[in-house]
C-alpha cells in the first residue's frame, strides 16, 4: 500500500493522462478494501435517512483507487479480474452493505465503458479518468427517435444507483421497430450530467443508502459514437476490446456484473453472521438473569457461519475458474456463462439463508434499528431481489439446458 495519509488511507499521485504504469497488486487491493471497510462501518447507519452515502464514503472510494479495479490500463485502471472483485466489494460490504453495493455498481461500470467505443472512452475519461458513472438499463417510460447521428431521448429511469455521486449516466435505450416484423432497437446510451436530471424517489427497507434514483431525461440527444449495441457487450465483443485487449474485457456482461452485486449479499452476511455470534455470546435472559447461549443456539451460530462459508467458496471457486479460462485466451461459451449466473445465484440464496437464521435466533433483540444484524439482514435481501438473481429466470434456463429445450430470449 501506498503510504498513508493523515486519515489513515492510501495516497500516491493519481495516473496523468496517456501516462501507464504498472496496476496494484491484489494483496495491495485486499489492504486498501480493509481500510475502507474500516471506514465505511462507522457511517453504517449514517445513510440510512438521507437515502445516500456520505461525501466523504465517495471521496474514500476515489482515494482507495479501488473503483478502477477492472478499468482498462490504458486509463490507469488495474485489470484485477473476476476473483478481486469478489474479494474486494466483499470486503466493502462486511463494512455497509450500501457501501459495497454502490462501490460494486461504481466500479463495474469502469469495466463496462472501457468496452464502449474509444471516442466514447475519450470524451468520458480524457480529461479525468477516474469519472464515474451510473447506470439504468431499463425505461419505467421512454421516447427514443432515431435521428441523423444519434437518437433524440425522454423518459424516466429508475433505481440508478450512486446517481447523486456520478458525472455521466447510462440509460437503456428502445426505439420502435423499423418496419413491420422488425424488432425493436436496442442501444446502451451515456450522457453527461448536464443532460439529464435526478428525481429522488428511492425510499426503501433495504439498501436504503444506495441513492438508486430515477434518471430524467427531457428531449436529450445522445450522438452515435456515445452508444453501443447491448449484443456485443453481452456477447463479450464491445468495441472497446480493440483498443484494450486486457483478457477481463473478453468477458460477456452477465457473467461479469453479477459478482460485482452479488458480492455485496456476501460481506453483508459475512458481517450479519459475526454479529449474531458476538451478540449470542454475550445474551442474558431477561427473565432469569443468566446466559442463552445453548446448545442449540451454537449450533444456530455455527449453521450461518457454515452458509456464508460456502457462498464464499461458490463465489471463489467460479471467479478464479473464470479468470483461469479468461487468461488462457478462451471466451465463455453461452452455457458457461449461465453456469456463471447459477452459481452466482445459488451464493446469494446462500446469503439469504444464513442472515434469515440469524435474524430469526436473534429474537425480540433483532428486531431493534440498533442491532446491526437486521440492517444486515435487509440489505441482504436487497440484494437477492435483483433481477439478475431471479431463481425462476436462472434456474429455469439451467433446468433447459438439463432437458435439452431452447432457451429463451435473454441475456443468456
Amino acid at each position: 500500500m501506498s503510504p498513508a495519509d493523515e486519515k489513515g488511507g492510501p495516497t500516491g499521485t493519481l495516473l496523468e493522462k496517456g501516462q501507464e504504469q504498472p496496476g496494484l497488486t491484489l494483496d495491495e487491493a485486499k489492504e486498501r478494501a480493509q481500510w475502507l471497510a474500516d471506514r465505511v462501518r462507522g457511517r453504517r447507519t449514517g445513510s440510512e435517512e438521507p437515502r445516500r452515502l456520505p461525501d466523504e464514503t465517495i471521496e474514500d472510494f476515489v482515494t482507495s483507487d479501488l473503483l478502477r479495479m477492472n478499468q482498462a490500463r490504458r486509463w490507469g485502471g488495474h485489470e484485477l479480474g473476476q476473483a478481486a472483485v469478489v474479494e474486494l466489494v466483499g470486503k466493502v460490504a462486511e463494512g455497509d452493505g450500501s457501501s459495497g453495493w454502490v462501490f460494486g455498481l461504481l466500479a463495474s461500470h469502469f469495466w463496462l465503458v472501457s468496452v464502449f467505443g474509444e471516442e466514447m472512452q475519450n470524451e468520458m475519461w480524457g480529461a479525468d479518468p477516474t469519472a464515474m458513472m451510473s447506470s439504468s438499463f431499463a425505461a419505467r417510460e421512454s421516447s427514443v427517435v432515431p435521428v441523423e447521428g444519434g437518437y433524440q431521448v425522454s423518459g424516466r429511469w429508475p433505481y440508478s444507483s450512486g446517481s447523486p455521486h456520478c458525472s455521466w449516466a447510462m440509460v437503456g435505450l428502445m426505439a420502435p421497430p423499423s418496419g413491420p416484423q422488425q424488432p425493436p432497437l436496442m442501444r446502451w446510451g451515456i450522457v453527461p450530467r448536464a443532460d439529464y436530471s435526478i428525481a429522488e424517489e428511492w425510499d426503501t427497507c433495504a439498501l436504503r443508502g444506495t441513492a438508486s434514483n430515477t434518471l430524467v431525461l427531457d428531449d436529450v440527444f445522445i450522438p452515435e459514437h456515445r452508444t453501443v449495441d447491448p449484443a456485443l457487450i453481452l456477447g463479450g465483443v464491445g468495441p472497446g476490446r480493440s483498443i484494450n485487449p486486457g483478457s477481463v474485457f473478453s468477458l460477456g456482461f452477465a457473467s461479469s456484473l453479477g459478482w460485482y452485486l452479488g458480492a455485496t449479499a456476501l460481506g453483508s452476511a459475512t458481517q450479519v453472521a459475526r454479529d449474531f455470534a458476538a451478540n449470542s455470546a454475550t445474551k442474558i435472559s431477561t427473565f432469569t438473569g443468566q446466559p442463552v447461549l445453548s446448545e442449540p443456539l451454537i449450533v444456530h451460530v455455527g449453521t450461518a457461519g457454515a452458509q456464508v462459508e460456502a457462498a464464499r467458496a461458490i463465489m471463489r471457486y467460479r471467479t478464479e475458474w473464470i479468470d483461469g479460462r479468461l487468461e488462457e485466451g478462451q471466451m465463455l461459451t453461452r452455457e458457461e456463462s449461465l453456469a456463471c449466473a447459477c452459481d452466482a445465484t445459488s451464493a446469494v440464496r446462500l446469503c439469504v439463508d444464513a442472515v434469515d437464521g440469524c435474524m430469526r435466533f436473534s429474537g425480540a433483540a433483532g428486531l431493534a434499528l440498533s442491532n446491526p444484524v437486521q440492517s444486515g439482514w435487509r440489505d441482504v435481501h436487497g440484494v437477492a431481489a435483483h433481477m439478475g438473481y431471479n431463481t425462476d429466470a436462472i434456474f429455469g434456463s439451467w433446468g433447459r439446458i438439463m432437458l435439452d429445450l431452447p432457451l429463451p430470449p435473454g441475456f443468456f
